[in-house]
């Protein structure tokens, strides 16, 4: 685990395996962080743009009396905080509303006349302060003054109501002379006004309130993006951070090479693409010591490029002079690719019962200075026969001096049949990409472990670098161009396969042009009649013999061991 969290360090990933630090994520994704943070503070902006600008006056009242009026009573309550409270109520009401509209010569009704009025109240003071909103300075003045003035008019006239209501019902003339004056002292409970002062600029719109918090809320959301793309199931992992989940060495890493047809598969060998599966070759060469190698190129998912690694990793292998077969397998529970579309594939428990001639079912492919087969096989499901068997009766057809065998199968966790096949190969090579997450390769190990089959080593596939050329177009036409003399990719006769004395007795001549003849192939040149080419008499495969390799411990047995 230490290696593990080691390893993500070192990638740049969070130490935490289920939970990135908040610091960690924001760091990783800053980019995202930032421009959610800049496009939301310039919609913020935008958004106050179009909105219509707005002036706000404001009106304050001291209020003098210290309860309501009550002539009659000797005590009267003076419940100053709650008798504040209701005059803040009553200006809001609809009373005082019409009052106003009718002083102001006002449209509308009162409710749309009270939501541009806003009154609040001091706690330690006497004071309410009345705020009115309107489309222009002197509107808003105006009306901040006139509700006030209409609440004035408002509460005299409820005063001078209990005045005349105490008036009426006293039988004692001494009595309403104290009532009356009273009111008259009482009056509308008002001390002074301090009246509203034309607003010198808009109070609507606030552009930098506004963008301030827009940015706000588009920070709160990219840090939720960080930490959902830098949790486990989403962080994209790094080689050594895969280097340390296998436990096993990262073989290479192999640039983008953008969008490639079929023709294209096979990168150039002189190409950086070409060098890295070259790497990656060596590497098996180096893991699978003298013996014979059976090798599974899987993937933890789809898209990840483990078919075309497999191919490019035979050319390779078949260039540096190792006899290299490919079994491609599909099966039919999987859509067929477009790169399917027209490719024979024969089934596998056919071609392991013999139904079909194993000659006809190899598809021989050129590399850059040699020739490797390709035998591509389907498994048809429901299953039928068992696939293990087959794939080692198939194994055991192949020549006896074959040093290297890829499986390419779909990838291991999505696919029954290729992990029914796993149990066939010596190891495993691991490709991933720049979408594999830390979880993708943690299911793909425990799939590798119940298989009981090693992982051999890990390939970094789609690995983008900063163009320095004009445009990625101009790259990958580099990559894909042949320079003039600079090698002669026509096949050199690489014997993968023997005609009547090696293991592959059934590739004489045919009528698809495999073994002797005008275009046949006998281990010499395969496009000058199986004659060698005597500028090549001095390369090292033409100076080995299947005897020699025996002597090396590459005998059958040995090899149907290895295939176990």
């Amino acid at each position: 685990m230490q290696d593990i969290l080691a390893a993500r360090q070192a990638d740049g990933s969070s130490a935490a395996e289920e939970a990135p630090s908040l610091v960690n994520a924001i760091v990783r994704e800053r980019w995202v962080v930032l421009a959610c943070v800049v496009v939301a503070a310039l919609l913020g902006i935008g958004l106050s743009q179009l909105q219509s600008a707005k002036y706000t006056a404001e009106t304050t009242i001291f209020i003098s009396a210290q309860g309501d009026f009550d002539p009659i009573s000797e005590n009267p309550t003076t419940d100053v905080t709650r008798y504040i409270a209701n005059q803040a109520a009553l200006i809001q009401t609809n009373q005082v509303m019409e009052q106003a509209k009718t002083d102001l010569g006002l449209e509308g009704s009162a409710t749309a006349l009270a939501k541009e009025i806003t009154v609040t109240t001091s706690e330690d003071a006497s004071v309410i302060t009345v705020s009115a909103t309107d489309a222009t300075p002197a509107g808003a003045k105006a009306l901040a003054d006139g509700v006030v003035a209409a609440y004035r008019k408002v509460r005299l006239a409820q005063v001078e109501a209990q005045r005349d209501q105490v008036t009426a019902s006293s039988k004692s003339g001494a009595t309403s002379s104290a009532v009356t004056a009273s009111a008259a002292v009482y009056g509308d409970g008002v001390g002074n006004v301090q009246e509203a002062v034309e607003p010198g600029s808009a109070s609507e719109p606030q552009p930098v309130r506004n963008a301030l918090i827009l940015a706000l809320i588009g920070l709160i959301a990219g840090t939720g993006y960080a930490l959902y793309t830098q949790s486990f199931t989403r962080r994209k992992v790094g080689p050594a951070e895969a280097s340390a989940i296998f436990g096993a060495p990262v073989l290479t890493q192999v640039p983008d090479r953008g969008r490639i047809s079929a023709d294209d598969a096979i990168a150039a060998a002189y190409s950086e693409p070409g060098d890295a599966y070259r790497m990656a070759a060596v590497g098996l060469d180096y893991i699978r010591g003298t013996a014979p190698g059976v090798f599974l190129i899987t993937a933890p998912h789809d898209g990840a490029g483990s078919s075309l690694t497999a191919l490019n990793l035979a050319a390779a292998a078949a260039d540096h002079g190792r006899r290299v077969f490919l079994l491609n397998i599909e099966d039919t529970v999987r859509p067929a690719s477009q790169a399917d579309a027209g490719m024979l594939r024969v089934p596998l428990h056919d071609l392991a019962q013999g139904r079909v001639d194993l000659g006809h079912a190899v598809e021989r492919k050129a590399a850059s200075r040699a020739q490797f087969g390709i035998i591509r096989l389907q498994v048809l499901q429901p299953v039928q026969g068992h696939p293990v068997p087959d794939v080692q009766a198939i194994l055991d057809q192949l020549p006896d001096d074959t040093d290297l065998v890829l499986i390419d199968a779909p990838p291991l966790p999505a696919s029954s049949a290729s992990f029914v096949l796993a149990g066939q190969v010596d190891a495993a090579v691991v490709v991933i990409d720049e979408v594999t997450t830390p979880a993708d390769l943690e299911e793909l190990q425990r799939r590798c472990r119940l298989a009981g089959i090693p992982v051999a080593g890990v390939l970094v596939n789609h690995i983008r670098r900063p163009n320095m050329t004009n445009s990625r177009r101009r790259q990958r036409a580099e990559m894909s161009s042949v320079p003039g003399r600079m090698y002669d990719t026509s096949p050199r006769g690489l014997p993968i396969i023997n005609d009547s004395s090696g293991g592959f007795p059934a590739l004489g001549g045919d009528d698809r042009g495999y073994g002797a003849g005008q275009n046949g192939y006998d281990g010499g040149d395969y496009n000058n009649g199986g004659q060698s080419r005597p500028e090549d008499a001095d390369l090292p495969w033409n100076k080995s013999n299947s005897n020699a390799r025996g002597n090396q411990g590459w005998e059958e047995s040995e090899s149907r061991g290895r295939r176990r």
